[in-house]
């Protein structure tokens, strides 16, 4: 092959993934994604209504009570407006926009700009109770705490680990606000550290990847946290970077995962054994 072609390649390559990267983002996903009145299984159908933003769509046994969520939501708003300064560790990628792993961040700052939105949490939770009336769930990436809280809201039995202490010591003073204190299980280390110590009974029904941002961490930690999960696998952010999303189209071809979805960012990985096997976008 000459130079030439392989330029051309390399050129094609490139447009192709960013394209397909494009297409995988929350905007454009919403748009050019498969609507849930196109899925034919029972079970995905009801799952994409319940991810739905339109309440009129919502199946009955998803809908939580408003009551804790606006206590939740209450939180979140105290957040956005602190003036706290954090001195944040960051041990996976770090600030997107800085680039540095620590750095001093207004609190408000991330509670406006970085945290699960009220609109998502709500309708991850609806999903949730989809699956089971009450579950299992590990979140890797604590944060300030809100998606925890919501989950653990629903009745679910909440396990989160986070790698900066200053951050999740916010998190715990949250949930004890909220009353949440012994329905959330929190650990503080590299998520590296934390997965290599899991004992091999121990299993989530969901877990929900949201705190690594690399490539190839995350493609390790996915690989290593499948023999834990028993119906699902959630990557956040899977077009934040050209890696993130080579990671996320590299996860679909494991064979563990028999059923994978996009959804407003997000990267759904399905052990669903009784189901046809399928990728697709959801709306």
């Amino acid at each position: 092959m000459t130079d030439l072609a392989r330029s051309k390649k390399g050129i094609t390559f490139f447009w192709k993934s960013f394209l397909l990267r494009l297409i995988d983002s929350p905007p454009l996903a919403s748009w050019l994604g498969t609507s849930w009145r196109q899925i034919h299984s029972p079970t995905l159908f009801e799952w994409g209504k319940a991810l739905q933003a339109n309440p009129r769509y919502w199946p009955q046994a998803s809908i939580q009570s408003g009551l804790h969520v606006e206590a939740i939501e209450s939180w979140r708003s105290e957040l956005a407006q602190s003036d706290e300064i954090l001195s944040r560790h960051d041990l996976g990628a770090g600030e997107r926009l800085r680039g540095c792993k620590q750095v001093d961040v207004a609190l408000s700052d991330i509670a406006s700009r970085a945290l699960t939105s009220r609109k998502d949490a709500m309708a991850m939770c609806r999903w949730l109770r989809c699956i089971a009336p009450r579950g299992r769930f590990l979140e890797l990436g604590t944060s300030l705490g809100i998606t925890s809280a919501h989950v653990a809201s629903i009745g679910w039995d909440v396990e989160t680990w986070e790698g900066c202490p200053s951050t999740l010591e916010l998190a715990r003073t949250g949930w004890k606000k909220l009353g949440y204190q012994k329905s959330i299980v929190s650990k503080c280390g590299d998520f590296r550290d934390l997965v290599r110590k899991l004992d091999g009974s121990t299993a989530w029904d969901v877990v929900y990847l949201d705190g690594c941002h690399e490539e190839e961490a995350t493609l390790n930690l996915v690989d290593k946290l499948a023999p834990h999960v028993q119906v699902a696998l959630v990557v956040d952010d899977i077009a934040w970077s050209a890696g993130m999303h080579r990671a996320w189209l590299a996860l679909q071809d494991r064979r563990q995962w028999r059923v994978s979805f996009s959804w407003r960012g997000r990267g759904f990985l399905l052990k669903a054994p009784h189901m046809k096997q399928q990728r697709f976008r959801l709306t």
